[in-house]
Formats: C-alpha cells, structure tokens, sequence
C-alpha cells in the first residue's frame, strides 16, 4: 500500500529509529529523519526523503522544522530518558498531531503519557505480546495496534471455521467489531458476502476493541 500522501517525522536515528524510517520510506510515505549524531544522519539520509542533524529538545529548533504538518512523529531517542521526555513535550507544544513515543520501560512510559504521548511503544513487551500470540493460535497473524484500544487483526480460517459462514462467526456480530477485508487468493473483497461458506486459508481481517479481539479470537 502506497502512503504518498503521508508525511512522517523520526526523532532519534538508533537501530529502532531507522528501522521506522526505511519501512516508512519503502511504503511510499515522505519521511524526515532527524538526530543529534551526524552520522546516524548520514546513512538516514541515504534512503528517507530528507535528513536533519537537530535537538529536538530545543523549542525554537523545533518550531523551525514544523512539525505540525506532519500526518505522525515518531520520538525513538532511546538511551538518554531526558531527552526522550523533553523533546516529547517540545514537540506536542509544537502542534504536532499524532505523536508516538519509544520507552524504555514501564516508569518511562508512563511519564510519556501523563505529558501527552498519542501513543507509547514498548518495543520488548510488544514484541513479546506478538509472539506468544502466534504461539497461542496460528490462526492469528498479528495484533496491529491503532490506539485508543482499538486493534486490527487477520485471521486465518483452519478446519475448525471451515464451512462456517462470516455471519456464523460470534466475534462478527459484535456491534463495535467490523470485517475490513476478506481475501480468498490474491484479491481482497472489501464488501464480503457474509453467507459466503469459509474455506481453508481464507483470510478475514477485523478490527475493534483490543480485549474484545483477543477474548472472542480465544474462543474461535
């Protein structure tokens, strides 16, 4: 999927920052890259639209780089807490929209959103969620999380679904629960026919409440 219209912003360039950066920049999105150490930028700047050495904890370096007309900015600082927390606050100052936040561990993250962080990355606990997940059921691919609890998965259909139909499935008829997709081969039917019978490697996706998901999904 094509993200041309978006624009992002990635403040701190370390393994997790241009990781970011380059899945951004391969979907199409204009990325700029910013941090303190030149040579971080330096290879950013091989592959994302633009590449900015710049504090971001500083207000009026900040303002200069407008970063309330990005669509998200991403604040990867990871070793230095302080500056994590200080350019956070700068940047939500700023006008910066949609802000998301790396932390380190729990006692940082929850200063990142008592000061307003859109949204708060855990790198090690959320790659563990997603792993004992897969590990848990097959069935499911991933949890994508939106914020707001709000979560999308895919699901794959085994023998236990097939044959059923969309509209046998509990989870579907959740009132807050809703089918996005439904892929049999390579097209994906944004409007699926919820009579349709399921087949064995059909692929639903669907969003909702996070704990509703997780519960029902549970139960499949």
């Amino acid at each position: 999927m094509k993200s041309a219209d978006k624009q992002f912003a990635v403040i701190g360039l370390g393994r997790f920052g241009l990781s970011v950066c380059k899945e951004l920049q391969q979907a199409g999105a204009e990325v700029l890259a910013v941090d303190l150490d030149e040579e971080r930028v330096r290879v950013a700047a091989s592959f994302v639209s633009q590449a900015l050495v710049a504090n971001c904890t500083n207000e009026e370096t900040v303002a200069e780089l407008r970063l309330s007309d990005y669509d998200m900015v991403m604040v990867s600082i990871g070793a230095d807490v302080n500056a994590s927390i200080l350019s956070t606050l700068v940047v939500k100052e700023a006008g910066a929209k949609n802000v998301w936040v790396k932390a380190n561990d729990k006692f940082h993250s929850k200063i990142l959103h008592k000061i307003g962080a859109d949204h708060v990355i855990l790198p090690e606990r959320d790659m563990g969620i997603r792993v004992a997940r897969k590990m848990l059921d097959k069935r499911v691919l991933e949890f994508q999380e939106l914020g707001s609890d709000l979560a999308m998965t895919e699901i794959v259909v085994g023998s236990q679904l097939m044959g059923k139909t969309l509209g046998d499935l509990a989870l579907c008829k959740e009132q807050d629960v809703q089918v996005l997709g439904f892929k049999r081969g390579p097209e994906i039917n944004k409007t699926p026919d919820y009579q349709k019978r399921l087949e064995i490697g059909d692929l639903i996706i669907i969003v909702g409440p996070r704990d509703t998901l997780a519960k029902k999904l549970s139960s499949l």
